[in-house]
């Protein structure tokens, strides 16, 4: 079982404008993560603040940072009754997304402004609703 996914996101804004509006996904906490523990896990010397997500069974720690990541092909798949409501806010919000139309139900990517994707599904009628 995964317990949460660590993202770096660049502002803080994005916790409510992409995660809580778009996402849907709620603020447990948050805490600062000190420099010197950053520094001894991450290797990075600066504090971050940390906001802990969680909708349904799912959480995930976003670590506000200024420093954008590169990545090709990592990405979070999320599964939501009626997924086009996801997409539909994300491209109301103004964020990047794209669909992938498949036979049944699309598939839809979206990414947050600091590069994070997002691959959406239907949740198929045996799985638990989001």
């Amino acid at each position: 079982m995964i317990h949460h996914l660590a993202l770096t996101v660049n502002e803080s804004s994005e916790v409510k404008d992409f995660y809580e509006e778009v996402l849907l996904f709620g603020v447990h906490h948050k805490f600062k993560l000190s420099r010197d523990l950053s520094k001894n896990i991450f290797g990075l010397e600066e504090d971050s603040e940390v906001f802990v997500m969680r909708h349904q069974d799912m959480e995930f720690e976003l670590f506000i940072n200024g420093h954008q990541e590169k990545s090709f092909f990592s990405h979070v798949c999320l599964a939501y009754w009626k997924s086009e409501r996801i997409y539909a806010s994300a491209i109301r919000e103004g964020y990047r997304a794209l669909i992938k139309p498949r036979q049944g139900h699309d598939t839809y990517f979206i990414w947050d402004k600091s590069g994070n994707l997002f691959e959406i599904k239907e949740i198929d009628d045996d799985e638990t609703r989001f």
